[in-house]
């Protein structure tokens, strides 16, 4: 995908799932729920022990130390992943 864009992409952005429990190890895509997002492992959701990366308005954040607004984590949730894990 990288190679064949970078001849003919002007723009291209990706999201990769990066988020991070430190009560259980955890890597990968955060669920998201009615009241943030938790580890689909864990189900923790202390900013204190998790790492949450997503992006928002085209800008990457972190919705545990900063809390979005409710319809946000519902579009989040909605969101098509094109890149599958393997």
């Amino acid at each position: 995908m990288w190679d064949y864009s970078y001849d003919r992409v002007g723009y291209l952005g990706t999201n990769t799932p990066i988020d991070h429990c430190y009560e259980c190890g955890f890597e990968g895509d955060f669920k998201a729920t009615e009241r943030g997002f938790e580890c689909p492992q864990c189900r923790n959701h202390d900013p204190k022990t998790c790492d949450v990366v997503k992006r928002t308005c085209g800008y990457l954040g972190n919705p545990q130390a900063r809390p979005m607004v409710h319809g946000r984590h519902k579009e989040i949730a909605s969101r098509v992943k094109h890149i599958k894990d393997e």
